[in-house]
């Protein structure tokens, strides 16, 4: 912990399904004494589903904070005790309708660390096989297969706008750059 910092108590004022609103207080190292607003969310998943070797699934879902259709990755959050991998697989089968033979780590994000309580995961998913679980009741989602390219352009261009969704992509963009720099001229 940073020198100085002492937490002096948390309080839950709210929670509403996976939700708490939360006031933390704190003494600086000055002295002062403050409160924070928190949200508590903890832990979220995002999938990039490869069909194939060039092919990924996204899924598009209305957000009413937004008032608009919203085209990412499938994801969501852990159950409360739930391995993050476990959570992975089980909101592909629910999001995207298929299972993963194996999950790649592609990074681990808080998504505003200032003020909400939540921890991303993103993953690759390899091997994908048909297993669909039934939609969580409030999810009318879309499917769509489009190359990664495609899907790494929306990210760049903001049709795709949910942050783990950026995130993932431009994580695994990132890597296959690494692995196989562009020529120089």
């Amino acid at each position: 912990m940073a020198s100085g910092w002492t937490r002096l108590g948390s309080a839950a004022r709210y929670t509403r399904g996976k939700l708490t609103l939360r006031e933390d207080a704190w003494r600086l190292p000055d002295g002062q004494e403050v409160v924070y607003p928190v949200l508590h969310a903890g832990v979220g998943v995002a999938i990039l589903p490869f069909i194939d070797e060039s092919r990924v699934l996204l899924v598009g879902q209305y957000r009413h904070l937004f008032d608009t259709m919203s085209w990412e990755l499938p994801g969501g959050g852990a159950l409360p005790g739930e391995d993050p991998v476990a959570a992975a697989q089980r909101e592909l089968r629910e999001e995207g309708g298929y299972r993963a033979e194996r999950f790649e780590l592609l990074t681990r994000f808080y998504p505003a660390n200032a003020y909400l309580d939540e921890e991303a995961y993103c993953y690759a998913a390899y091997g994908l096989t048909a297993d669909p679980l039934p939609a969580d009741h409030d999810e009318f989602l879309e499917r769509r297969i489009v190359s990664f390219a495609e899907a790494l352009r929306m990210a760049q261009n903001g049709e795709i706008t949910e942050s783990y969704s950026k995130v993932t992509l431009l994580q695994y963009a990132s890597r296959q750059y690494v692995a196989r720099p562009p020529e120089r001229s």
